[in-house]
């Protein structure tokens, strides 16, 4: 299912135009994080009976569970569009959609501006020093256990204040299921041949000072993509944007391939994501390294 609408790039208030396509997507029909329900076959009215085998079977078939992925992108024209697809609840879809949390905080060409009012076209400043334009911004809604079943509940982490160092990050920030930092360390060469990294954020979890936590009430999560890959700035965090990585194509069968890219409009292909700013490491080789 695919919900399409356009913005003008006439309109003069960007976050008006931003708002005015929230509003759309929250009204359009909400499938986010519930599993398709077992198709029932029925008997012909004029054969059925009461005690008809087939008047009520269930296909006992397992059903993909879908959810319902929000997007916003500049277009090449320069208007703001907005859609809403239903698509797999699969890992690979969500973590183009569950960095950040409602309320983080970016650093911009404005100054600081949560997630949640960023308006495609806007400039972010991130870790490597450049003012980059962000090109698509992506939102679903996470759920805790006992709201959407079949699915696993939301793990978000928390670092608080200083977690990290002085300043790092100023207060505290809750990162998405997918979130990864950039890590800064002489050791990461033994895997990249380069001092940084992308790190699942989750390899910070150690109970105290970066904690799991699992929402009670469902929450919007975000992820946005740049003109540039690269890192953002978030409340004293070095957070990656959102790249979908090298050799998809290789690994998707076409139909579930066709379906993801086709959340991207504001490219052509998966390849207009260009070069990544700096490779990643796995849990397990931060494990490694860090011990």
């Amino acid at each position: 299912m695919n919900i399409t609408h356009r913005l003008s790039a006439q309109d003069s208030a960007p976050n008006s135009a931003y708002q005015s396509a929230r509003k759309r997507l929250k009204s359009a029909p909400s499938f986010g994080g519930l599993a398709q329900q077992p198709t029932r076959l029925r008997g012909s009215p004029a054969t059925a009976t009461p005690h008809s085998p087939v008047l009520e079977q269930v296909d006992a078939r397992p059903k993909a569970l879908m959810r319902r992925y929000n997007t916003l992108w500049l277009s090449a024209s320069g208007d703001i569009e907005d859609s809403t697809r239903i698509a797999p609840a699969t890992p690979l879809f969500e973590e183009a959609f569950s960095a950040l949390a409602r309320g983080s905080v970016l650093q911009t060409e404005e100054g600081r501006i949560a997630i949640e009012d960023i308006v495609p076209g806007m400039r972010v400043l991130t870790a490597e020093g450049e003012a980059v334009r962000v090109m698509w911004i992506g939102s679903m809604m996470v759920y805790s256990g006992a709201v959407a079943e079949g699915l696993d509940p939301a793990k978000l982490t928390r670092f608080t204040a200083d977690a990290m160092g002085h300043g790092r990050p100023m207060q505290d920030v809750i990162l998405g299921p997918r979130a990864r930092l950039l890590l800064r360390d002489q050791r990461c060469a033994a895997f990249t041949q380069s001092p940084t990294a992308y790190v699942p954020a989750r390899s910070y979890l150690d109970g105290v000072s970066v904690i799991e936590v699992t929402p009670a009430a469902p929450i919007c999560v975000f992820h946005l993509a740049l003109e540039r890959h690269g890192t953002l700035r978030v409340g004293g965090l070095e957070v990656e944007s959102y790249h979908p990585g090298t050799g998809l194509e290789a690994m998707m069968e076409p139909r579930m391939l066709s379906l993801f890219k086709d959340l991207f409009p504001h490219v052509g292909g998966l390849e207009g994501f260009g070069e990544a700013a700096h490779q990643r490491l796995t849990k397990f080789e931060v494990d490694q390294l860090i011990g």
